[in-house]
């Protein structure tokens, strides 16, 4: 088989979530993204604050001589190859490993990073072949749950759980700012200017956006979840609780509420990531890890 390299279009988004939907349906995994990453990339900030097409640039697509899209490579820190097979040929990875290169060494930077998973032995010999290191301290992970039980759902009291519409873009831009602590800085303003983009996303539920509130209205915990009902799973992005509110049950009510949601709605599994101990307190289990190995470009 044949693969030909083309550049990403803004027109391809849905083509790239479709093939990532399939890429799991054929894994019974995640590959590296699933469809809740691709669209939080795109949606959550960038589209509104006008950085999308930078982003893009990124963006490599290989297809097969039928048009058939056979991998994707895209980046968030690091880059991440969208594969749909596990043992794909060294010829199309290979073209893969130049892009991501070609790409490093047109920016500052002095390393191209690839976050590899730990079952693709032979994408990591390759690596190796190419000069790469692993790097010990740092990886990516996702993490799920079966949805075949009860989720009981306890909120402390004086505060109350919200969905969709029902918060401003402007008091969950403030619980996401906290959340992830960049007070004052100009990212936060950007975020304040710009949230609210992932109400336009392909896959946004109103009634699986959550976020928990206290007396003053501010929002302290929240949880988005998406929905791949073509495999019957569920993904939670983004989620996070202001570190004046943690280890008081929120962000486990918060995350329970979502669970419960997506299995009414006939999810079987719901994803999220990179692990955390308080992820595996409340019953996710490591379902993939993935490796970063960074090879020398500049200087």
């Amino acid at each position: 088989m044949n693969y030909h390299y083309r550049a990403y279009e803004h027109t391809d988004m849905l083509k790239v979530r479709q093939f990532l939907s399939e890429a799991y349906g054929r894994f019974k995994r995640p590959n590296s993204w699933l469809i809740a990453r691709w669209e939080f990339e795109i949606f959550f900030f960038q589209l509104r604050a006008g950085t999308l097409q930078d982003w893009e640039r990124n963006i490599g697509l290989w297809e097969d001589e039928t048009g058939r899209l056979a991998a994707v490579a895209s980046k968030d820190g690091d880059f991440y190859f969208q594969l749909d097979s596990e043992n794909p040929p060294d010829s199309l990875t290979g073209e893969m490993f130049d892009y991501i290169e070609g790409k490093s060494a047109r920016e500052p930077a002095e390393y191209c990073k690839l976050a590899i998973p730990n079952f693709m032995g032979n994408l990591e010999r390759q690596a190796l072949s190419r000069g790469y290191e692993l790097l010990p301290d740092e990886s990516d992970s996702a993490v799920s749950i079966m949805l075949d039980r009860e989720f009981p759902v306890s909120l402390p009291e004086g505060f109350r759980l919200c969905s969709g519409e029902e918060v401003s873009n402007h008091a969950k831009a403030l619980g996401h700012i906290m959340a992830f602590n960049y007070p004052g800085t100009k990212e936060a303003e950007r975020m304040l200017q710009f949230y609210g983009g992932i109400r336009e996303a392909p896959g946004y539920s109103p009634e699986l956006d959550l976020a928990l509130l206290n007396a003053q209205g501010e929002v302290v915990s929240f949880c988005n979840a998406f929905v791949d009902e073509a495999n019957r799973i569920g993904m939670l992005e983004p989620v996070g609780t202001h570190p004046d509110y943690r280890k008081c049950g929120l962000g486990k009510a918060v995350i329970y509420e979502a669970l419960k949601r997506l299995r009414s709605k006939g999810m079987v599994k719901a994803y999220t990531g990179p692990y955390q101990p308080f992820y595996e307190r409340i019953g996710f289990t490591i379902e993939v890890e993935l490796g970063v190995w960074r090879k020398k470009i500049n200087g």
